[in-house]
């Protein structure tokens, strides 16, 4: 009763009935002047009375400001679902890539990483992924994503390893031409690997290799499993200090922006060389 009071429009309209009655006990005396002013205050109270009325209806600051504190909660925690929603499609999209490559290669001991940092003072990209030692990852493991090898792991801690890339001269691997067979060690230059280009050199200058052919790892060393995907040839070129041809290949994935990629941790006749003459 005490907070019904207390309203300014209540209090308004309780002064306002007051007024109202002793005006109109006046009136009945028939004196003009005190008619008028009951027909004034008559009106103004009708007034008054229907601005109460909807005071009444409308909620308290305190009920507002409940409100408002839950609404805000509310989007708060729609903001968070959706935020999840997205780090599980992410991870479901890298797990799919995961399952497609062991799917087609069921010999191989799989690990999927992120990158976590670039190698700022690598003119090869180079880059460093969360997964280490705890998860068997050694040096020498080749690194691949869905489309094609990446590099390979040139260093690793317990929790963590670096990869260099095949955009690196660091990187010798064994490589042939899927169409002829001519036959190569895909290497990378400071000249190429800011255009996301490498080389398949020391091709032999009788060979028949060409624009447009796919390039790919040929097992030979033990390092690098056979058949994985190396990118297309972009041209064929002369080198006149080895007397040979080199190929300039084109990775189907853009090494310098990758986020995801996969490391081979055991394979089929991993570490044997392997024989590709037939």
């Amino acid at each position: 009763m005490k907070d019904f009071f207390s309203n300014k429009s209540i209090k308004i309209l309780t002064i306002t009935l007051a007024v109202a009655v002793i005006f109109s006990i006046l009136g009945a005396t028939g004196n003009p002047v005190i008619n008028s002013a009951v027909g004034f205050i008559t009106n103004g109270l009708s007034q008054v009375t229907s601005a109460a009325a909807e005071a009444t209806k409308q909620k308290s600051y305190d009920e507002l400001l409940k409100e408002n504190k839950e609404i805000k909660s509310e989007n708060a925690d729609l903001r968070t679902q959706l935020v999840d929603y997205y780090d599980l499609k992410d991870e479901n999209a890298r797990l799919w890539k995961y399952y497609k490559i062991k799917k087609e290669n069921p010999d191989y001991e799989l690990v999927p990483a992120s990158v976590i940092r670039r190698d700022s003072g690598s003119d090869f990209y180079s880059f460093t992924v969360d997964a280490g030692k705890a998860l068997g990852v050694r040096e020498q493991d080749p690194v691949v994503t869905e489309k094609g090898l990446v590099g390979f792991v040139s260093s690793v801690n317990g929790t963590n390893c670096k990869v260099t890339t095949i955009l690196s001269p660091e990187t010798k691997a064994g490589a042939l031409d899927k169409k002829t067979k001519d036959s190569g060690i895909i290497s990378g230059s400071a000249s190429l690997s800011d255009q996301n280009l490498t080389a398949l050199t020391k091709v032999n200058t009788t060979s028949t290799i060409k624009k447009g052919n796919v390039i790919v790892t040929s097992g030979i060393g033990g390092v690098y499993p056979e058949n994985i995907i190396v990118g297309k040839v972009q041209s064929v070129e002369f080198d006149k200090n080895e007397a040979t041809k080199y190929a300039i290949v084109k990775p189907y994935e853009d090494i310098r922006t990758l986020t995801d990629v996969v490391i081979i941790t055991d394979f089929k006749n991993q570490g044997e060389i392997a024989d590709n003459s037939k």
